[in-house]
């Protein structure tokens, strides 16, 4: 019982912390909750893996449409980050998105192209180190 009293009363801190934010943060102010951005980088780096595969098979075989469907998830995870266009609590990615989303329209015209280039697309599976930089 106690138990089960100690963990409603997590839940209820949980909630108080987003009430809170309301009146700490300024509203033009964009708070991405840390879900949030695990989700979108985790969708993110899906997509930069498919990309990689994708752009190693079209040496043999056109994989164009697989290639801009994951240009698309990418700009989608990115879009879910950037709702606002407000500044957020993670400054790296505030100064890295825009560039990085005009990364992705690039290479999706260049693939759009006949013939596609993929030189653009093939260096947007390295484009984590804009953020995290080179481990």
């Amino acid at each position: 019982m106690v138990l089960l009293y100690i963990c409603a009363q997590l839940q209820g801190c949980a909630g108080f912390a987003r009430w809170l934010r309301q009146y700490t943060y300024p509203p033009d102010f964009r708070y991405i909750e840390r879900e949030q951005l695990h989700s979108a980088m985790w969708r993110l780096a899906y997509h930069v893996r498919e990309l990689d595969r994708d752009i190693d098979a079209a040496k043999t075989q056109d994989r164009r449409e697989q290639m801009l469907a994951d240009l698309a998830g990418m700009d989608a995870a990115l879009r879910s980050l950037d709702k606002s266009g407000w500044p957020s609590n993670h400054p790296l990615i505030d100064m890295n998105l825009a560039k990085f989303r005009q990364d992705i329209r690039l290479a999706r015209e260049a693939i759009e192209r006949d013939p596609a280039n993929l030189v653009l697309a093939h260096s947007l599976t390295g484009a984590c180190v804009y953020c995290h930089g080179v481990r």
